[in-house]
């Protein structure tokens, strides 16, 4: 949840190799859950549904049912943003078919949110209303704010960017107060698409020839982080094309002139180059 993504990987790897020579499936399973969460946060969508599709494999050392309801919320966002769509909709019919068992309020949630994922146009509106109005589904802070992250990013595309603010305000405050640095920066980011202009930490600055667009600059943190145009395509739900052309761009305006020169570059908390 806190982007550190190599305590994540340690703590794992022990877990894993503890566990499951013991045979206990939880124990994987979780580990496998929080690297795959990891993946997903840092925007890497197939690594994410790699791992976390292993929770329902049949006879992988990380099965296990319980724990794969839980993470169904997961694999169906990494399978829809790795534009695997058939992927998504079996973790719907998952989590219906709990939600219909337990009548868990997180359960029927994420089951409203999955099928937003997966619509379009009105429909997608009313099952992110319906995730978000499921009472009892704000006791979940960090996941609510999920929902809103998603619902404000499908507002932002639809080009309402007023509605589209009111969401993501919300949810950057939960990340906030969370110390969810991902999807902090993911969400400032979103907030920047819509227009809006946020308060900066005092840092210097590059000349304002080098500024970038709120697009260029996220993909030029992506490409940072060492995803591929197609995995930076598949989160910003651009094409691949559309992605090397903002590199194109970004290149220049950096005064770099390969990918690799990306990794030195300082942006911060997302928003801003600096150094």
């Amino acid at each position: 949840m806190r982007g550190d993504e190599q305590t994540v990987a340690d703590f794992a790897a022990r877990t894993i190799e503890v566990w499951v020579p013991r045979g206990v499936r939880v124990f994987s399973a979780c580990a496998e859950w929080n690297l795959g969460m990891s993946a997903l946060f840092a925007g890497r969508a197939e690594e994410a549904l790699d791992r976390l599709v292993r929770l329902t494999e049949q006879g992988h050392e990380a099965a296990h049912p319980t724990v794969a309801v839980l993470a169904a919320p997961d694999t169906a966002e990494a399978a829809v943003q790795a534009g695997q769509r058939a992927r998504a909709e079996e973790q719907a019919r998952l989590l219906r078919r709990w939600a219909e068992r337990t009548g868990a309020a997180w359960a029927i949630s994420a089951t409203h949110l999955v099928h937003a994922l997966l619509a379009s146009g009105a429909d997608a509106e009313k099952q992110f209303r319906l995730a978000l109005d499921v009472p009892g589904a704000r006791s979940r802070p960090f996941n609510y704010a999920r929902t809103r992250l998603l619902y404000g990013e499908w507002l932002r595309r639809a080009r309402r960017r007023t509605d589209a603010r009111i969401q993501l305000a919300e949810a950057a405050e939960t990340f906030r107060r969370l110390d969810a640095a991902p999807l902090l920066a993911r969400t400032r980011a979103e907030q920047e698409l819509t227009g809006q202009h946020l308060r900066r930490d005092s840092a210097p600055a590059r000349d304002t020839g080098a500024v970038l667009t709120p697009q260029e600059l996220r993909v030029a943190r992506l490409a940072a982080q060492g995803l591929t145009n197609r995995e930076i395509g598949a989160q910003l739900l651009i094409s691949p094309r559309t992605v090397g052309h903002h590199l194109a761009n970004v290149f220049p305006k950096l005064g770099i002139v390969s990918r690799a020169d990306l990794a030195r570059i300082d942006f911060g908390d997302g928003l801003h180059l600096i150094g």
